[in-house]
Parts: structure tokens; C-alpha cells; sequence
């Protein structure tokens, strides 16, 4: 297997991939209150009746003409100033309800403020079962009770202990009360979200069973098939969680389980490849396959028998064009490959395709002797190179 170097450190043989505004109102106008001309009463006049005959008058009822004459003295100021007698009923009346409807309006200010007072002031409501407020002395002790309760998780047949920090990554602590109170606040959905990625490093692709159909009509089985698994039951999970929520901090223990369901391999053949990139290490050959047609086969050399190259299927996730090669010997001694050229690594390790400029021709298909990366001449693999893209399936095989 060889590894990339670079002017950057390393360390044991862990290698390093080089990376590519308002309107002014107008003031306003004084508008002069018109003047409203009231009518004078039309004054009727009655013709004085004939006497007839002559009348005796009480001596009480001399005081007759003094009170006519009041009488019409009040009638004609009456109606002199009525107009003046109007307006200053208006005005008393419009005052009136001006201050009626400011007190009214400074009413309702004050209780809009009272409101928004009273909200900004109102407490939190905690939900019972999903926080609880311990004093500061006690936070501790009760955080520790939560995350030591019996807690394990099953996910199909398989049975494991929940670890107490995930535990306690699903609590939320805030102080207050001065800080002499804190309380602790579960969040399902935070439940939720952690046993999910728990879960989902239990599912796994299916592997297709890959066989080969030769031009002489012969087929060879190059790589094993193996059975996927997914989630068969998610939802179970967050009704799970959400029941969990209200008994966590009671630390009486939890139980997760949901089940996985089995996806089935396939068993293909180079035809189910848009490109392939086959590696016999054995024989020491590649052969590449594009949409199912070989068009291209070379002589290789792949991992010497103490630094094998693995067996699998992979696909190639980086390619570069040049980059220095460092790491180990099987006996301990450091190596530098400098300016190696044409990279396709399909494996995390060091694990590559890639020109091989410092052995001569008559190794390759003859003698494997990397440490563990498949090498071929500059000139062929810059062809693979050229050839492949990020994703291109590579299946190494005996």
C-alpha cells in the first residue's frame, strides 16, 4: 500500500490529500367656525277684544300688568341671545364628550399597557414530566441520576447498553431564581433525533453479487453478495421518544427497540455497471467496462504478499493528478515516493490506482509489489484515470 505525501507532516501512516422614511404633513389650516343665523320667531300680534263691559278686577290681580310685562321682558332676551344660548350649549356639550372620550381613550392605554405589562411578566408554564427545577446545590446529583438509569436499545436481534452521555445530550439546563434554582427541560424531538443516528449505523446497503460473463461465453463469480438492512419501523422510534420524555427524569430506566428488515442482494452481471473497473490480483490484470462492454484491459501490479491489496467492492471517491507518496515498510523503515501521477484512490487507507514510474515494465502482470495500491505504467494509468470519474465501481478479486 503506498501513501500520498506532501510538504505537510505526518504521523504513523496517516497521509494527507492535497485540496484541489414619512411625508412632512402640511401645517394645518385654522378654519373659521361658520356662523350659524338662527331665524328670528315670527311675533303675532292679536287685536285687542271689544270691551263689552266693565270688569271688576281683584285688588290681587293689580299685579297682573308688572308680571305681563316681566314675562314678555324674559320671552324677548330669550330669543335676542338664543343664538349666543346655542352656542354655549354646544360648546358645554362638546367639552363634555371630549372629556369622555379622553378619559375613555386613556383608559383603554392604560389597560393595553397593564396587558402588555402582565405578559411580559407572565412565567413560563413548564410541561409536568418533560422539566422539573431542583435547587443549584442538587443539579449534579439529579443530572447524574438521569444519565445512570438502566437504559438499553435493541434494533432487530441486536441488544446494546445506551451510553450516559448520550443520556445526558438529550437534557437542557437553565438557571433561575438568582441562580440559586435550575431546571431541566426535555426536548422529545431531541430524544428522537440521537436514537435515529444511533439506529442508522445498524442499516446497511445491499451488496450485489457480481459475475462476470466472459467473450468465451464463461462466466466468473468476482464478488459475493450481501444482504442490506433498514429501519422497518422509524415512526417507533419517535413515539418511543416521546413517551420516554415524560419518564426520563424520573430515572425509572428506558427501553428502545425497533426492528430492521432485511434488503436482499441481487445477483448481477457487468451489464448493472455504467463503468467498471475490475482487478484480478492474482492474475495480475485490469479490465474496464463501460456499460458492460470490455474496452480496455492492462497488466498490473498489486500488493505484495505482506502488504496485500484488499478484496471488496469499493468505489473511487478522490482523484488526483499528482501527489507525493509516504508511510512504512512492513519492517519499519519510512518511504518516499515523490511526484507519483495519475491517482484514483477507492479505499481510505492509501488504497489506489495510480502510475507506477519506478519499476520497470517486465513487473507489470508478472510481480505484485506495492503496499497495497494497484500501480500500472504513467501512460495506461492516465487512460484509467482519464477513463474513471468519482464513483466508478473498482471490485479487486482473486
Amino acid at each position: 500500500m503506498s501513501r500520498p505525501g506532501s510538504p505537510a507532516s505526518f504521523v504513523g501512516n496517516d497521509f494527507v490529500i492535497a485540496r484541489p422614511r414619512l411625508q412632512t404633513a402640511n401645517p394645518a389650516v385654522s378654519t373659521p367656525i361658520p356662523v350659524i343665523t338662527v331665524p328670528a320667531a315670527p311675533v303675532v300680534v292679536t287685536p285687542a277684544a271689544p270691551a263689552t263691559r266693565p270688569v271688576t278686577v281683584p285688588q290681587h290681580a293689580q299685579w297682573l300688568p308688572f308680571l305681563k310685562h316681566c314675562s314678555v321682558q324674559a320671552y324677548d332676551v330669550v330669543q335676542r341671545y338664543s343664538l349666543i344660548t346655542f352656542a354655549l350649549l354646544f360648546l358645554l356639550v362638546g367639552s363634555s364628550g371630549t372629556l369622555v372620550a379622553g378619559s375613555y381613550g386613556a383608559n383603554r392605554i392604560e389597560a393595553s399597557a397593564a396587558a402588555a405589562s402582565n405578559a411580559a411578566i407572565t412565567p413560563h408554564h413548564t410541561i409536568a414530566g418533560l422539566n422539573i427545577t431542583v435547587p443549584h446545590a442538587q443539579l449534579q446529583a439529579k443530572i447524574q441520576s438521569i444519565m445512570s438509569q438502566p437504559a438499553t436499545f435493541t434494533i432487530g436481534s441486536q441488544s446494546m447498553q445506551l451510553n450516559p452521555e448520550r443520556i445526558k445530550g438529550w437534557l437542557q439546563i437553565t438557571t433561575s431564581k438568582g441562580g440559586t434554582e435550575d431546571s431541566i427541560h426535555i426536548n422529545p424531538a431531541t430524544i428522537n433525533a440521537s436514537m435515529l443516528q444511533l439506529a442508522n449505523t445498524f442499516v446497511k446497503e445491499p451488496v450485489n453479487q457480481v459475475s462476470i460473463s466472459r467473450p468465451d461465453g464463461s462466466s466468473q463469480l468476482i464478488a459475493s453478495g450481501h444482504d442490506g438492512a433498514k429501519l422497518a419501523d422509524p415512526a417507533s422510534l419517535t413515539n418511543q421518544s416521546r413517551e420516554y420524555a415524560k419518564t426520563l427524569l424520573d430515572a425509572r430506566g428506558i427501553q428502545f427497540t425497533t426492528p430492521l428488515q432485511t434488503v436482499p442482494f441481487q445477483a448481477v452481471t457487468q451489464t448493472a455497471f455504467a463503468k467498471l473497473i475490475e482487478v484480478n490480483v492474482v492474475t495480475k490484470q485490469m479490465y474496464l467496462y463501460d456499460n458492460g462492454q470490455l474496452t480496455h484491459s492492462y497488466p498490473i501490479s498489486a500488493g505484495a504478499p505482506a502488504t496485500p491489496t484488499p478484496i471488496g467492492q469499493y468505489k473511487i471517491y478522490s482523484q488526483l493528478a499528482v501527489q507525493d507518496m509516504k508511510g512504512t515498510n512492513p519492517n519499519g523503515t519510512p518511504y518516499l515516493q515523490p511526484h507519483v501521477h495519475w491517482i484514483s484512490y477507492f479505499l481510505p487507507g492509501g488504497y489506489a490506482i495510480h502510475g507506477n514510474y519506478w519499476r520497470p515494465s517486465s513487473w507489470f502482470g508478472v510481480i505484485n509489489s506495492s503496499h497495497g495500491c494497484v500501480s500500472l505504467p504513467d501512460s495506461q494509468a492516465k487512460e484509467v484515470y482519464d477513463w474513471a470519474n468519482i464513483g466508478t465501481t473498482v471490485i479487486t478479486h482473486s
